[in-house]
């Protein structure tokens, strides 16, 4: 059950900084906005996340939750195999 705690754990990271990723890049008004209203088409804060954010939570999420899912893997490995190398204290 451990390894399907942390991989949820690791899926849920990715979604949650994917999301607020997505909200942070919308609050950067774009040159060409300048000249629209701000409740106008794509150049509202909300136009823009829906614009951009189907796009940067989908490819954050994928890219992020892979990326942790390495490193886990490799700190799992790493861990099993220093208590491989441990000394068994129950043979003495």
């Amino acid at each position: 059950m451990r390894p399907l705690r942390h991989l949820t754990l690791i899926v849920a990271g990715a979604v949650l900084l994917s999301v607020l990723a997505a909200l942070a890049f919308a609050a950067d008004a774009h040159p060409e906005c300048a000249a629209i209203p701000g409740d106008v088409g794509p150049c509202d804060y909300w136009g823009r996340v829906a614009e951009y954010g189907p796009f940067i939570i989908l490819w954050g999420t994928l890219i992020l939750a892979g990326l942790g899912s390495a490193i886990w893997l490799v700190l799992m490995a790493v861990l099993g195999f220093a208590a491989l190398l441990r000394p068994n204290s129950g043979d003495r």
